[in-house]
């Protein structure tokens, strides 16, 4: 009997722990959950930018990429090596600029900048250096540091634009009727300087005559006008499977 009895009771107390089991899962799950509205309050606090970077950064660890609404799974950034074609892109554009202004360290008077924005490796060339006033011939002593440019730009796979822009004073001269013409022939000036030393694809280049708009510094003084008076030309990046519109434009 009272092995019979002993039995029973460690049955009993079997069956009380596994029923106890699930207290264990629902602890877990509150506890996800309650890391789950942490997380979403932190986002609350932040700006819409932050939200989405944080998004995208989430969604490219995981190797996934936006897809008709939702998220379509890829290999993620080990299908590139480890990095993503944005960083590989913005790996080129700064290798690029590096080579670009190693170069012009041997002419230093032409005035050409370099920097990366969010069009991608902008190269400007100020028309105080490279352009007679009122005129769209490229300075002969500027030639030397335009071709050097070319050098580097040779054999780019990368949309390249090139575009003029002009200061606020109105052109007053035969050759051109305003300022849209000047600042258009002067980029097309420097396009068909790429096209004759390097050996890019003429399809991958465009080029826009802004005029007086698009201005980067005050028109209403001398320094201004002068920084404003300029030809860019814009290195796209370079996206893996993207399709060339140069010639939509």
């Amino acid at each position: 009997m009272m092995a019979a009895n002993v039995e029973e009771e460690d049955d009993h107390a079997g069956g009380h722990d596994s029923s106890e089991r699930w207290l264990v899962s629902y602890a877990d799950f509150i506890t996800l959950l309650f890391a789950l509205f942490v997380l979403l309050y932190a986002f609350s606090m932040q700006s819409t930018d932050h939200v989405n970077e944080a998004w995208e950064a989430m969604a490219t660890a995981v190797g996934a990429r936006p897809h008709r609404g939702g998220l379509r799974p890829e290999l993620g950034e080990a299908a590139h090596g480890g990095h993503s074609p944005a960083e590989l892109s913005a790996q080129q554009l700064s290798g690029l600029m590096l080579r670009l202004q190693d170069r012009l360290k041997h002419f230093a008077h032409s005035g050409i900048t370099t920097r990366i924005d969010s069009r991608g490796l902008l190269i400007s060339l100020p028309a105080v250096n490279f352009f007679a006033s009122g005129d769209a011939n490229i300075a002969t002593s500027e030639l030397p540091a335009l071709a050097a440019v070319a050098e580097v730009l040779d054999g780019l796979s990368n949309p390249i634009e090139i575009d003029g822009f002009t200061d606020s004073v109105p052109i007053s001269n035969s050759a051109f009727h305003d300022n849209w013409e000047l600042s258009a022939a002067r980029a097309a000036s420097v396009l068909r300087f790429l096209l004759a030393h390097t050996h890019l694809a003429p399809d991958h280049l465009t080029l826009a005559g802004y005029g007086p708009y698009g201005n980067i510094a005050d028109n209403a003084t001398a320094e201004g006008r002068a920084r404003n008076r300029r030809v860019e030309i814009v290195v796209r990046p370079l996206v893996a499977g993207a399709t060339n519109t140069a010639g939509a434009r």
